[in-house]
């Protein structure tokens, strides 16, 4: 696994409910979830929809379930 994964659609819905599950636990959702695709193809997902949508997560601001929140919606409206 070099890092990079060609995603499909079904994919980044699992990966979006895994994230809601496990945090950023990208370990666990390797071996639970998605073990064909490596963490770093998952942290550059992650991080890649974080940038492009341009939200910036401060620990004083929003919690860790706001913004857990705010992925799944924003996952949801890529898959559109």
């Amino acid at each position: 696994m070099n890092g990079y994964h060609k995603w499909t659609k079904e994919e980044e819905e699992i990966f979006r409910e895994a994230i809601v599950q496990f945090k950023y636990n990208w370990v666990r959702i390797q071996q639970n979830i998605l073990p064909h695709i490596s963490v770093k193809s998952m942290k550059n997902k992650y991080y890649q929809r974080m940038h492009n949508n341009s939200i910036i997560k401060s620990s004083s601001i929003v919690s860790d379930e706001e913004v857990y929140k705010l992925i799944k919606i924003i996952m949801y409206q890529n898959l559109q």
